[in-house]
C-alpha cells in the first residue's frame, strides 16, 4: 500500500464513508477507489483535487503524498517559463 493509498483510506474512514460512497462522489468504480487505497493506481490531478475537496484534505499533503504537482501549478510554471522565453 502506498503513502497515498493510506492517508486516502484513513481519511474516508475518519469521514465514516465506505469506499462505494466514496466512489459515487468522485464518479469513478469502487473498483477503482479500492485500487487507489491499495496503491495500485494513482489518480489524475483532477481526481486528486477532488478527493481533497470531498474529504477536505490538506491539498500540498495529498498531492506530496502520489507525488504530483496539481494543475494550476503545473500552468503557472508553463505559463512562467514561456514568459522568460520570449
Amino acid at each position: 500500500m502506498s503513502e497515498f493509498g493510506k492517508f486516502i483510506e484513513l481519511s474516508r474512514n475518519q469521514k465514516g464513508l465506505s469506499k462505494s460512497e466514496l466512489a459515487r462522489r468522485l464518479s469513478i468504480t469502487p473498483q477503482y477507489m479500492a485500487d487507489i487505497e491499495k496503491g495500485r493506481m494513482i489518480p489524475s490531478e483532477e481526481k486528486i483535487e477532488k478527493l481533497v475537496k470531498t474529504l477536505e484534505l490538506n491539498e500540498k499533503e495529498a498531492f506530496k503524498l502520489a507525488d504530483k504537482l496539481p494543475l494550476r501549478v503545473l500552468a503557472e510554471a508553463k505559463q512562467h517559463y514561456y514568459k522568460q522565453g520570449s
